[in-house]
């Protein structure tokens, strides 16, 4: 399994709002088979802090270079 490695960047300044947190990509347990797929686990507090619940749905955009997960309209799963 990949090393974790999770590091807060703080704001420099007290106008900004956006923390930026770098993950590292893993790879998915694959029985042993060649070529495991990547993985990349999100996970911790802040996740709630931001609104992002256990059982909330969320939308991810993937685009060349970045990943966007916004929470889902209309919230929590039915």
């Amino acid at each position: 399994m990949a090393k974790r490695d999770c590091r807060v960047k703080t704001p420099t300044t007290k106008e900004e709002v956006v923390k930026i947190r770098q993950y590292t990509v893993g790879y998915a347990p694959n029985r042993g088979k060649s070529n495991p797929s990547p993985q990349l686990i999100i996970s911790g507090k802040w996740l709630n802090d931001l609104g992002f619940t256990v059982d909330s749905n969320v939308t991810l955009t993937r685009q060349p270079g970045q990943l966007i997960i916004r929470q889902a309209e209309g919230g929590l799963k039915s």
